[in-house]
This record gives C-alpha cells, structure tokens and sequence, in this order.
C-alpha cells in the first residue's frame, strides 16, 4: 500500500526530532577564572598592615561566582593575613588584610582556589624601613654568584655591579635596563621608582638577586 506524502513527511520530522533529543550529553561547563583586582604592589613599614585590602575576582562567563572559598597565604616574608580564608560575595569578590613580616624588602602572598583556573594568584608588597634607605649600593659579579645578591636603597639611587670573577655574566631585568654579556668592567643602573626588581643573569641558573627601592 503506498502512504499518502503528508505521512512520509511527518514520520520524518518525528525521526528528526527524536534524533536531535536523544543526545543530552554536552561540553563540560567551563571552570570559573581567577584574577587579582586590587592591593597588589603596596608599601608599608615591615610588621605593619597595609592601607588597602587585597581583593580577587572568581567569574565565569563574565559574571561573578559567589561561595567560592579563597585562601590566603604568605610565601615570602613572614607576615600574616586575616582572615586566612574567606569567601566570595555575591559580585564573585573576596578579600583579606595584609600584614607584612618584620623586615624591610620584598614579600608575596598567594591567593588560591580550588576548581578554579588560573589559581594561585599572587600579590607583592614590600617592607619599607622608617630609616632612610642610602642612594648607593654595590655589587660584586662572582662566578655564578652576586655578592651580595640583593640591596636596598632609596627611590633616585644607583646600583653598581663590578665583574670580580674569571667568567662571562650579564645583569638581566625583567624590564628597563640589563647589561649584556662581560668578564671584567661595571654596571651602573639607576632606580628613580619604589619597588622590588628582581634581576639575574641568564647564563646561570640561580645566580639572582633582588634591589629594593623605598
């Protein structure tokens, strides 16, 4: 018996939809991303809290995630936070307060989160002395080692690295000015802004140091 077309076509349509809904599997959601929003690079007096909190953003979609736990923990420096954990509020924020360890120079903090990409996020503070930093430091260019391998001196000061070793090094900043490869002669670098600039030379491995700048 042959069936009319307009059956032919409705049992079609019928297949095809059938088809499109069977399958309910999908793409897995997308993890929500971390990112750093305020407090990062601040200053202080070593052992004091710093003047702004440190605050994180969990999104996903462009959109805030809230009840996200975000830990709070100190990797360089010996401070502390509080709170330790805290969690995200219904714009996907958390924050902490700061308190820098006892000594003037660099120090971080990592922030993290489970289950979300891009974690840990980490924040730099650094330790400024109340007594007033000098304008001159210097540094002797062993081989495969800086002696000493960090300074601090105060914001407009120089630096002066000065090849004592038999080897070929060089003085390489993530930014600003480096000297290339030498065996014998100086470097001078001036450091006009307040901060830590972490700097080694390429050639080796572990031979860096760091100059901070009150």
């Amino acid at each position: 018996m042959k069936l009319p077309r307009s059956y032919v076509g409705s049992m079609l349509i019928v297949g095809i939809l059938a088809g499109c809904g069977g399958d309910t599997t999908g793409p897995d959601p997308q993890d929500p991303a971390f990112s750093s929003v305020s407090g990062n690079n601040q200053s202080a007096t070593p052992g004091q809290e710093l003047a702004n909190p440190l605050v994180v953003l969990i999104a996903l979609g462009g959109s805030g995630v809230s009840g996200k736990t975000v830990s709070w923990s100190v990797s360089a420096g010996g401070g502390s936070v509080n709170p330790a954990s805290s969690t995200t509020d219904n714009s996907g924020m958390a924050s902490t307060q700061w308190t820098l360890g006892p000594d003037a120079g660099p120090n971080s903090l990592q922030a993290s989160g489970s289950g979300v990409t891009g974690s840990p996020v980490t924040f730099a503070a650094t330790g400024v002395s109340d007594d007033p930093a000098p304008l001159t430091a210097s540094i002797s260019v062993g081989d495969n080692f800086f002696d000493p391998n960090s300074a601090t001196i105060g914001a407009g000061g120089t630096v002066t690295w000065t090849w004592a070793g038999s080897g070929t090094h060089n003085v390489t900043f993530a930014s600003g000015t480096n000297q290339g490869n030498q065996s014998t002669g100086t470097f001078v670098r001036g450091f006009p802004d307040v901060g830590s600039f972490a700097y080694s030379c390429t050639n080796h491995s572990g031979m860096s140091g760091t100059i901070v700048v009150e």
